[in-house]
């Protein structure tokens, strides 16, 4: 036979019910409460807008309206902050307030009052048309680009998309991770539309470090003489074989350089032309410098075969004449990750 549950028990179980309730109700009003701060915070600013608004203060109209908004969207709120932009002669983005006002889905049961805003928009819309000017940027080389616009980062999904912008100086910035970061200024007018295409180049590789192994030293004793003699012998191999690298790195990069003034040539017709437009400024600009610096490292790898051979012989030219002959040399060159080397081996 169940035994009936003790009275405390009862108490005990219907207290925990009642806390239950009160902590679900406590929670469901400080989030209410939190709404209606929200609300009268945005009410607030929204008076100290429209007032600013009838001063044409239009700086301060314009921040009311955007935290206001922030707080609590309104498309009336949309449509004053367009109006002060529009004041401020920023039409850029007083154009796209007022296209955001005309393209907002508003619910079936909305206020008159943003039904009101939207048709104001549409009118107001016409008379800062005129005044826009219209940019379209395109990147290419680099699969996800960063894209500042005076400063302000441009969407990924507005690349290719025609930007409505104030009229003046646009400072335009693109970068991405492995790749050199690339800047135009470009000059519009109201009305005026252009197109901007920025090609990204990769950032320029190391030149190869040359790395000259010495050989092992020798165990073997001998005479005082024949060691220095052997010396100098050494000396020299080491020069002809730092010659033949300084050589090879001079040809190969003299081809490069080649190439470069090829390109540069094909590009414009001539090492000096005038570029059209920044693109070609910017592309002219990269391959002037490949130029340079092959050109560089052509000259520089030349000279230090030069120098290996010049001082090779002069080693072999005075050597002693006692010197014994050595048994044999192997000298082998090894090429690794950005790295040309030599190891020698002497009996």
């Amino acid at each position: 036979m169940r035994s009936r549950p003790s009275f405390a028990a009862n108490v005990l179980r219907q207290a925990r019910g009642l806390a239950c309730v009160l902590l679900l109700f406590q929670a469901r009003f400080a989030h209410a409460e939190e709404n209606a701060s929200d609300r009268a915070t945005a009410r607030g600013l929204a008076g100290e807008g429209y007032a600013a608004l009838q001063k044409k203060d239009y700086v301060t109209a314009e921040d009311r309206f955007r935290r206001a908004d922030e707080l609590v969207h309104a498309p009336t709120l949309v449509l004053d902050r367009a109006r002060a932009l529009t004041g401020l002669g920023r039409f850029g983005e007083a154009y796209a307030a007022y296209d955001s006002v005309i393209r907002e889905t508003l619910p079936s049961k909305a206020p008159p009052v943003w039904k009101r805003a939207v048709k104001d928009a549409a009118l107001e819309i016409e008379a800062v048309k005129p005044k826009v000017a219209w940019l379209v940027v395109n990147v290419k080389g680099a699969s996800a680009p960063e894209v500042l616009i005076n400063g302000n980062p441009l969407p990924p999904e507005r690349l290719g998309e025609r930007l409505p912008e104030t009229a003046g100086e646009l400072h335009i910035v693109a970068s991405a991770p492995g790749y050199v970061t690339q800047a135009i200024d470009q000059r519009l007018g109201g009305g005026e539309e252009k197109s901007v295409e920025i090609a990204l180049q990769p950032l320029p590789k190391a030149a190869p470090e040359i790395v000259v192994v010495p050989p092992p030293p020798s165990n073997r004793a001998e005479p005082a003489q024949g060691e220095r003699g052997n010396g100098r012998r050494t000396l020299s191999y080491v020069s002809f074989a730092v010659s033949g690298v300084g050589v090879a790195l001079g040809a190969t990069t003299g081809i490069l350089w080649l190439n470069a003034r090829s390109d540069i040539k094909a590009a414009c017709g001539g090492l000096d032309c005038q570029p059209q437009n920044e693109t070609e400024r910017a592309r002219l600009e990269d391959d002037k410098r490949r130029y340079d610096t092959f050109g560089t490292l052509s000259v520089i790898g030349f000279g230090v075969g030069i120098a290996g051979a010049a001082t090779g012989v002069a080693l072999l030219l005075t050597q002693p004449d006692a010197e014994p002959v050595a048994k044999g040399v192997a000298v082998r060159a090894y090429v690794g990750p950005g790295v040309l080397g030599l190891r020698g081996a002497f009996q």
